[in-house]
């Protein structure tokens, strides 16, 4: 009977830490390199096949079942891990941009209704309250993403749609912000949020 081996063991831990890796820089790769980040995330998904056919030819059965447990716990926490890595990327996403986020949010009242500052766009709702989406270089079409600062904090009702025929999450008056449908909205910190529209 085959013993698992040390050269069957070292790719299964290596397929495993960069799929985790990749589930957890998920949003960061999404917003950098767009579609090629979940290209990349599949391709290495599919490379567990042939990590597993390799396993089983090494360590018979024994190898085989070692990459499908591995699989499967990385498949079973990939929810977790990218949320995780969402919420990570959002706050580090946040506090680089704070400053002129924080500065727009002070001077709104006398800011036009959209614009840029220091190469951060920005469009304010007038409310009342004043609502503030920092638009994210993310989105196909009509779906895009934004921070948005909200006093309210009443985004935080948007959970994407429930039910049958699928309904809003969000308060009727908070679904059309900035011209789209807001879908949801996740906090990133205080009164900040990242939230998605189509």
């Amino acid at each position: 009977m085959k013993r698992i081996s040390r050269s069957t063991l070292i790719p299964i831990l290596i397929w495993s830490t960069v799929m985790s890796l990749l589930l957890f820089i998920g949003d960061w790769l999404f917003e950098t390199v767009f579609i090629f980040g979940s290209v990349l995330q599949i391709f290495w998904f599919v490379m567990g096949v042939g990590v597993l056919a390799v396993s089983v030819i090494q360590s018979g059965w024994r190898g085989g079942l070692a990459a499908l447990v591995a699989g499967a716990l990385v498949v079973a926490a990939s929810p977790f891990i990218s949320t995780a890595g969402s919420w990570s990327w959002a706050w580090a996403s946040l506090q680089s941009h704070k400053a002129v986020y924080d500065q727009v949010v002070a001077q709104a009242a006398a800011l036009p209704d959209q614009g840029q500052i220091d190469g951060r766009q920005y469009r304010i709702e007038r409310g009342p309250p004043v609502r503030i989406a920092f638009p994210q270089p993310v989105g196909v079409a009509d779906n895009w993403g934004a921070v948005i600062h909200d006093p309210s904090d009443a985004v935080a009702t948007a959970r994407g749609w429930t039910g049958k025929p699928p309904k809003h999450t969000v308060r009727s008056d908070l679904q059309e912000l900035w011209g789209g449908d807001l879908l949801s909205c996740r906090r990133i910190t205080g009164h900040y949020y990242r939230c998605w529209f189509t």
